[in-house]
């Protein structure tokens, strides 16, 4: 990376990099815009009366793959209600377009900068603006649950349901919301081709990397980002077979008649619906919804909805626990699903039920559920810690501090053993990502801690690739486990002691190299039910979704982040891994269309990083945001709610290991999970890695061993 490469980190986009102003036609004048709107919402009335009246929703139970999928992206009401208030934006632009032969440049860096409230008579802009204006305590030192007011100057920044950054300009075939296409103008490769050509599956697992490190990205990813699918009248569509009265939320992936492995089913579609629109209260291009918060603040665990909180809390006898049940064989677990007749989940097993947790995804496969049970018992385990040494603390006292503390450790665990793996250690020098021996960083207000579409949409996915077919379950006596493909959905093993064995797989198990191969049960198989013998295809849905997103390809990037102006395909050789580059020149026509999800995957990983240069540049910049625009960042001082510098000193002492020995039968470890054993990383008994002392949160005001007199 150059030293003019993404050199504003603060800011998204570097220095040097400012886009002027586009000039538009003198015609457009305030009447024109207010004309517009009128327009607009005609047209929105009436497309919205023909969807309703030849509507197609789906039968879940017919097409279950799907259903999944839309349940796990499903939009809240608050989404909802945002995406409807911007559809009058995105189609009053689409007017104006039309009306004056707009350019797609003249979209984005002209209309995008109109004052709209100087020239709305109605009050479009003002009720688009009030979503976002927050009345802040300035000593706030406790995080939100929906994660506003975390920035006091900028309060939506980060919070839920908010709009995706962008690192550089989308790329709309039609400058607002239309799928990329080729250079030529041609459409661009079919996205389940790029699957079979460029992701096909070959056994390559890594020789240093566990897969837990596969599964703690996902749990992360879950934490930090959640693109939402659009709905007709809340309720999941049906976009197959192709109809021609298919509403515009459908965007189905084609399947050809020679697939060699969908056609044996007669399958030539697989279902699929456009990402949701997120509200910007401007003219211009489409941006997208993150329905989660941005921050790393464990709100997958916590949830995002403060009544789903209280939900989940320990009542009537509220001491600070969340609920659970206790079971003979799996132990202390989640509850069980509050509408196991509704979650698409329990109908599985006809005597058990899926778990309740702070994030209806947790529930996707045993591996992803066994880490909500950790962290809800650690949860646990420092409530009840937390209520003997404090016994005059409340309930919500004892979550508050509890909450902080998991969060501190997640953020810990993230930083300290899987960003390090990620982008390597000159990256992570590069960023100033560390985790520090002593002392404390310092937040800055002006770093934007929004989630970047690139990063969501394209990069991040990198841990795709790294998922292994056969999920192994190891005991003292023997080794067993499951394929990926006969797991989605089905958590129950679980309830029957499954959590320790599948950890002890997950540690002792390789990842996947991360390169542009993913394993056939997220190629074919993908939220697959039992019964079934085929699912949805990963690979083609993350290059579809990028597409959706409006993000450029490949070369774009990674000219931002320092590389070349890429004009010829043998520039490609000097970050493609050997013999890459042929391969995608027989599928893409210019080597300006290569999608950023399959192009950075191609790359040759940096010298001690699991990604290349150009995904290790777009995480780089996200995780920089993440710490530093974070005001509740573990590491910061000198905020409400900052640590002592004892009380730090004991959560870096908090590893992912430690956290499974405290809350698992696991006797035996590597002190590191992520990467295998070694002379570095040799198994210790768990009583002998370092443990956290919660006696640094002690307020000795009363004696609890007097307490009880009371």
């Amino acid at each position: 990376m150059s030293a003019d490469s993404c050199c504003s980190l603060k800011n998204f986009v570097c220095a040097g990099s400012s886009v002027l102003f586009l000039l538009l036609p003198s015609s457009i004048t305030p009447m024109s815009v207010q004309k517009a709107f009128s327009r607009a919402q005609e047209i929105i009335s009436s497309r919205n009366s023909t969807i309703y009246s030849k509507r197609r929703f789906q039968d879940p139970m017919k097409n279950i793959p799907s259903a999944w999928h839309q349940r796990y992206l499903a939009s809240n009401s608050r989404s909802r209600m945002r995406e409807d208030m911007q559809e009058q934006f995105e189609e009053a632009t689409r007017v104006l377009q039309t009306e004056f032969n707009l350019t797609t440049e003249q979209i984005p860096f002209g209309l995008e900068e109109m004052d709209l409230a100087s020239m709305l008579t109605a009050d479009e802009v003002h009720n688009c603006m009030e979503e976002f204006d927050f009345l802040c305590a300035l000593s706030g030192s406790s995080r939100s649950h929906r994660g506003f007011c975390n920035n006091l100057v900028h309060p939506s920044w980060g919070m839920a349901s908010s709009c995706f950054e962008r690192l550089v300009e989308p790329d709309y075939a039609d400058g607002i919301s239309e799928k990329r296409v080729a250079a030529s103008g041609n459409p661009l490769p079919s996205p389940r081709r790029i699957s079979l050509e460029l992701h096909s599956h070959f056994d390559n697992p890594m020789d240093n990397v566990t897969h837990m490190f596969m599964a703690w990205g996902q749990f992360l990813g879950h934490d930090i980002s959640l693109s939402p699918l659009s709905r007709v009248n809340n309720e999941t569509i049906e976009c197959c077979p192709v109809s021609d009265e298919d509403p515009p939320q459908c965007d189905p992936i084609l399947i050809a008649r020679d697939d060699p492995f969908y056609s044996a089913f007669g399958i030539d579609c697989l279902s699929n619906v456009r990402s949701m629109k997120c509200l910007t209260c401007s003219l211009g291009p489409r941006q997208q919804i993150n329905q989660v918060t941005s921050y790393i603040d464990a709100s997958h665990i916590y949830s995002l909805d403060r009544t789903q909180n209280f939900d989940l809390r320990n009542y009537p006898d509220y001491n600070g626990t969340f609920r659970s049940v206790f079971h003979p064989q799996g132990g202390e677990l989640p509850p069980g699903s509050y509408f196991p007749k509704e979650d698409l989940c329990s109908f599985q097993d006809p005597n058990l039920d899926c778990f309740e947790t702070g994030d209806h995804r947790a529930n996707q496969h045993p591996a992803l559920t066994s880490l909500h049970v950790l962290f809800l018992r650690e949860h646990n385990r420092i409530a009840r810690k937390l209520k003997e040494m404090n016994c005059w603390w409340t309930g919500a006292k004892i979550n508050l501090h509890t909450r902080r503390i998991v969060g501190a450790i997640m953020q810990h665990i993230t930083y300290n053993e899987f960003l390090p793996l990620v982008i390597g250690p000159e990256k992570m020098e590069w960023f100033d990502l560390s985790v520090l021996h002593d002392g404390f960083t310092q937040y800055d207000n002006t770093v934007k801690a929004t989630l970047v579409n690139e990063f969501s949409t394209a990069a991040y996915r990198f841990g795709h690739s790294m998922i292994n077919s056969f999920f192994p379950e190891i005991n003292k006596d023997f080794v067993s486990g499951s394929r990926l493909r006969d797991m989605f959905q089905y958590p129950f093993g679980i309830y029957r002691g499954q959590l320790d064995r599948l950890c002890a797989g997950l540690i002792n198990s390789s990842a996947q190299m991360s390169d542009r191969r993913m394993v056939r049960d997220v190629t074919n198989h993908l939220f697959q039910p039992r019964w079934k013998e085929s699912g949805l295809d990963l690979a083609a849905l993350n290059v579809n979704r990028g597409r959706d997103h409006g993000i450029p390809g490949y070369t774009t990037l990674l000219e931002f982040c320092g590389g070349p102006k890429i004009t010829s395909w043998n520039q490609l050789d000097q970050f493609f891994q050997r013999g890459l580059r042929p391969r995608f020149q027989r599928i893409y026509e210019d080597v300006r269309d290569i999608d950023l999800f399959s192009g950075g995957l191609a790359e040759r990983p940096i010298q001690g990083a699991v990604v290349g240069p150009t995904f290790a540049c777009i995480i780089g910049i996200q995780f920089y945001h993440l710490k530093y625009g974070d005001r509740f960042f573990f590491e910061h001082g000198e905020q409400g709610g900052s640590f002592t510098a004892a009380q730090l000193k004991e959560i870096k002492k908090m590893t992912l290991a430690k956290l499974m020995c405290q809350n698992s039968g696991l006797e035996e470890i590597q002190p590191n999970v992520m990467q295998f054993p070694s002379k570095k990383n040799a198994f210790l008994k768990c009583d002998d890695l370092p443990e956290m002392d919660l006696n640094l949160w002690i307020q000795p005001l009363v004696n609890c061993s007097d307490w009880s007199n009371y």
